[in-house]
């Protein structure tokens, strides 16, 4: 018997679906663990800075957010960055800075084993 959803929105447990088929098909831990930390209360999804993307994340990489991006201060060098969900002042400086914004499907179309990914959360 499988665990009762919790989420409301239809979405989101899609995407969690998603996610899981995703780890159980290619093997890769993080799709699944990016589902579980979206299965959590929205209180306790990650809600990283753009700051804190340039702290970390080095240039060039992919940036993987399982929550919220906020736009407080700035991104330098060209990094592509996914999340679940995202600031349109994040938006405009991560392309602005010559980077890439993508969504969490089409990070999983296009790198299926999710190799090269940084989990910032």
């Amino acid at each position: 018997m499988s665990k009762p959803k919790n989420k409301t929105n239809a979405d989101l447990v899609e995407l969690i679906d998603q996610l899981k088929a995703k780890s159980r098909d290619t093997g890769a831990a993080l799709w699944r663990d990016v589902a579980l930390r979206l299965s959590k209360s929205r209180s306790n999804w990650a809600q990283p800075n753009l700051s804190r993307v340039s702290r970390y994340a080095p240039e060039g990489a992919t940036v993987l957010v399982p929550g919220k991006l906020l736009g407080s201060g700035e991104v330098g060098g060209s990094r592509t960055i996914v999340a679940y969900s995202i600031s349109a002042g994040a938006r405009a400086k991560v392309e602005a800075a010559g980077g890439r914004v993508m969504s969490l499907p089409e990070l999983m179309d296009e790198n299926p084993k999710g190799s090269g990914v940084v989990l910032l959360g």
